[in-house]
């Protein structure tokens, strides 16, 4: 059999856009390494409420919803958000990815786990997709979303993915978790910050980002004096690749790429999976009208490629240059930034930019409002690196 489409990678994204093909009438094959969708877990599984409402997500895997957060920052400053709205759900993921397999299972893909592909080729009318053991499957087409450690791009010419930052997290038993807490400052994670996700009832996930020596700083973090007292067992962290900065070609002849794979990820907070959604859905516009057409040259799906940067490159691009400014400032800088942000009068004036999802335009505003001795202690800091 020749399917219209394999999809490579059955995550969330994979299985979404797999849904979206078998809906459009299109024959699919979702093919996953592992033996079970949704294992093993990596993510923190915290999905902003507009994913939800734009692609009516499962609900049934939400653990809870939040509508607040409280941030610990260095020197003993704290600040609490709370909106009037939800901003995320807390999803159990492994369910959650399995709800997305099942929906396309329903609509008509096929799912293949425990299988890892060897070898990946393709052209503008034919793509053969080699499974460990000797299997060969054929397509007219492919979707690469087999996440940011995948070789699969570099086979097909497209290049990898050249920087990352690196996620540690596991889940545990928790007191005391209510809300979302974030922890920033040099002790915890120079540049980044960790966190506390509560989960379902007596649970948290608790984890940060770090540009190295996760497994040390995960442990550190654990010893912090308002982590250690509330847990109630010794974890053993899950750590992983998260990419910082995307591909510079996400489509070739009968491919494209999507999620991880492509490095559409928000690189404040490391968060893919409605990055992923949203690139998934332009991809399968792009597809469908390019097998209508009997044309999956480079060329033409190159509209994908310039309809997702469209959408997505100044997020991108804004989380990195934030980045770029946070890594290298001193605990005192990040002390003075949180007051400066979570100002009264400066919250009033930046709140119509706040999004849970969207960080270009309040890192645009707060940019603007900052004071220069501010601004100038980070660019000192930047220069000295």
């Amino acid at each position: 059999m020749i399917y219209d489409v394999i999809v490579l990678g059955g995550g969330p994204v994979g299985c979404f856009a797999a849904r979206l093909l078998a809906e459009k009438g299109l024959s699919t094959l979702v093919v996953e390494e592992h033996e079970k969708i949704g294992l093993p877990a990596r993510c923190t599984g915290l999905i902003g409420d507009e994913a939800f409402r734009c692609f009516l997500l499962p609900e049934e895997a939400v653990e809870r919803s939040v509508t607040s957060l409280c941030a610990f920052g260095p020197l003993g400053t704290s600040v609490q958000y709370a909106a009037d709205c939800v901003l995320a759900r807390v999803v159990n993921r492994p369910h959650f990815d399995a709800l997305l397999a099942d929906s396309a299972r329903r609509c008509g893909a096929q799912i293949m786990t425990g299988s890892k592909v060897s070898a990946v080729s393709a052209s503008s009318n034919d793509c053969a997709i080699a499974i460990e053991g000797g299997k060969i499957f054929r397509s007219r087409s492919a979707i690469i979303a087999s996440g940011g450690r995948s070789n699969l791009t570099a086979k097909l010419g497209l290049g990898r993915l050249k920087h990352f930052i690196w996620g540690a997290q596991a889940e545990v038993a928790f007191a005391d978790a209510e809300e979302v807490e974030v922890y920033v400052g040099r002790t915890i994670s120079p540049g980044s910050f960790a966190w506390v996700v509560p989960a379902s009832p007596g649970r948290a996930r608790v984890g940060l980002l770090s540009y190295d020596h996760p497994r040390e700083r995960f442990f550190s973090l654990l010893n912090d004096h308002r982590i250690k007292p509330r847990l109630r067992e010794t974890p053993t962290p899950v750590i992983a690749p998260i990419p910082m900065g995307s591909l510079s070609r996400t489509v070739s002849n009968g491919v494209v790429v999507v999620g991880e794979a492509a490095g559409q990820v928000k690189t404040t907070t490391g968060g893919g999976v409605y990055f992923g959604l949203l690139c998934a859905n332009i991809a399968v516009d792009v597809l469908t009208q390019a097998l209508e057409e009997d044309d999956l040259s480079s060329e033409r799906l190159s509209v994908y490629d310039e309809r997702w940067r469209a959408l997505l490159s100044k997020e991108i691009e804004a989380g990195l240059r934030l980045r770029r400014f946070a890594r290298y400032l001193s605990d005192e800088a990040v002390a003075s930034l949180m007051n400066f942000a979570f100002n009264d009068e400066i919250m009033g004036r930046s709140a119509p930019f706040f999004s849970f999802d969207w960080h270009a335009q309040i890192i645009s505003r707060l940019a603007k409002e900052m004071p220069r001795r501010l601004l100038a202690r980070g660019i000192k800091a930047l220069s000295a690196s």
